[in-house]
C-alpha cells in the first residue's frame, strides 16, 4: 500500500496535459491540422515514463492513426490517450475524432485546418490510496474522508491550423476549448485550462547523394505551450538521414524564474530514431535539470513505434512534401 498525502475536499489539485518529447512521432496528439499531411495512412503509437526512480512514476500512452481522402485535400483520424500517476490511482483517458482540411495557397505553400471532438474521462482507484486519518487511527481499512468522487466524464473540443512548405512550417492549436469540469469532487469544480500550443521547425539540405537517396538534413523545430498560469518551451535540431535520426531537445524558459525561485531549466532530452518507408522506431531519454533531478528521479523515458502505408493506389495522387521530422 502506498501512501498518497492528498486532500481534496480542502485543496484543489490543478489539472495538466502530460507532455512528450517526441511528439513528432504523433503529431496530431498536439494539432489536428497534422492529421492526413504525411499522404499515407499513419498509425503510431507513444509510451512514456517519467521519473522513474521515484515512488508512483507518470506514465502516459497515445495510440493515433490518421489518413488523407483519395485526392488528398481532406484528412481523418482519431486519438486514444491515457495516462496515470500515482500507483495508477489518478488516471485519464481520452477519445478524440480528427478531421483536416489542405488548401494549397500556392505551388510551394500549403494552409492545414484542423479539428476535434472527443471524450474524456477521470477516474481516481481508491484502493490503492491510504490518507492521513487512516495513518493516525492506526492503519485503519477504510479512510473517513468524503465529497471524492471515484469518476467523471466530459466532451472536449479542439482545433488548429498550420503553414506548410517544403522546408518550413509554422502551426497553432488551441484545445479544451470548452474548458470542461474535470473535478472528482462534485462540491469542488476543476476547469481544465485551455492549452494553446505553437509549433513550427525549418528543414535545411546537407547532402542529397545519386537519384536523390540518402538525403541528410538539419531539422530545427520549436513548441511552445501555455495552459493556464503554466507555460512550457522546447527547442530541438535533428541530424536526419533517410534511415536514422539524431536528435537533442532542450526544455525550459531560462529566462523567467520557477515556482521555487530557482531558473525554469526542465530536461535536456536526447531522441534515437531509425527505420524505413513502412515501419519507424523511436526512443529517447530526458535528463532531469531542475532541482528535481536532484532527488535522482533517472530521468525519464519514451518509445514510439509507427507504421505507414498508402491508401490511394488506385487513384494516385502525389502528395505534397512535408518537412517535418518523425521522432
Amino acid at each position: 500500500m502506498v501512501v498518497l498525502l492528498m486532500s481534496m475536499g480542502s485543496s484543489k489539485l490543478s489539472a495538466q496535459d502530460q507532455q512528450f518529447t517526441q511528439f513528432n512521432a504523433a503529431p496530431t496528439s498536439i494539432n489536428p491540422a497534422y492529421v492526413g499531411v504525411s499522404g499515407q495512412a499513419r498509425l503510431a503509437s507513444l509510451y512514456r515514463t517519467q521519473w522513474t526512480s521515484l515512488p508512483q512514476a507518470f506514465t502516459g500512452f497515445h495510440l493515433a492513426y490518421d489518413r488523407p481522402s483519395l485526392d488528398k485535400k481532406m484528412g481523418f483520424g482519431f486519438l486514444l490517450s491515457n495516462e496515470q500517476a500515482g500507483a495508477s490511482a489518478l488516471n485519464r483517458m481520452q477519445f478524440v475524432g480528427q478531421a483536416s482540411y489542405r488548401i494549397e495557397l500556392n505551388q510551394e505553400l500549403d494552409l492545414a485546418t484542423g479539428l476535434q471532438l472527443g471524450f474524456g474521462a477521470r477516474s481516481i482507484d481508491m484502493s490503492n490510496l491510504v490518507f492521513m486519518d487512516q495513518i493516525l487511527r492506526d492503519n485503519a481499512e477504510v479512510s473517513l474522508e468524503q465529497g471524492i468522487g471515484i469518476g467523471t466524464q466530459y466532451v472536449d473540443v479542439g482545433a488548429g491550423a498550420m503553414l506548410l512548405s517544403r522546408r518550413f512550417w509554422f502551426g497553432a492549436s488551441a484545445n479544451h476549448l470548452t474548458s470542461p469540469n474535470v473535478s472528482l469532487n462534485p462540491s469542488l469544480p476543476e476547469k481544465l485550462p485551455v492549452l494553446y500550443t505553437a509549433h513550427g521547425g525549418a528543414r535545411m539540405r546537407l547532402v542529397r547523394g545519386p537519384k536523390q537517396h540518402h538525403q541528410r538534413d538539419v531539422v530545427l523545430s520549436w513548441k511552445f505551450m501555455q495552459q493556464g498560469d503554466r507555460n512550457q518551451l522546447d527547442l530541438g535540431a535533428y541530424y536526419d538521414l533517410s534511415i536514422l535520426t539524431l536528435g537533442v531537445w532542450y526544455r525550459g524558459l531560462p529566462v523567467q524564474a520557477a515556482a521555487d525561485g530557482s531558473l525554469d531549466v526542465d530536461a535536456l532530452s536526447f531522441v534515437f530514431g531509425f527505420g524505413n518507408r513502412e515501419f519507424k522506431f523511436g526512443y529517447s531519454y530526458d535528463v532531469t535539470l531542475n532541482r528535481l533531478g536532484l532527488l535522482g528521479t533517472a530521468g525519464s523515458h519514451e518509445i514510439s513505434a509507427k507504421y505507414l502505408w498508402d491508401v490511394s493506389r488506385r487513384r494516385p495522387v502525389r502528395a505534397r512534401v512535408h518537412p517535418c521530422v518523425d521522432f
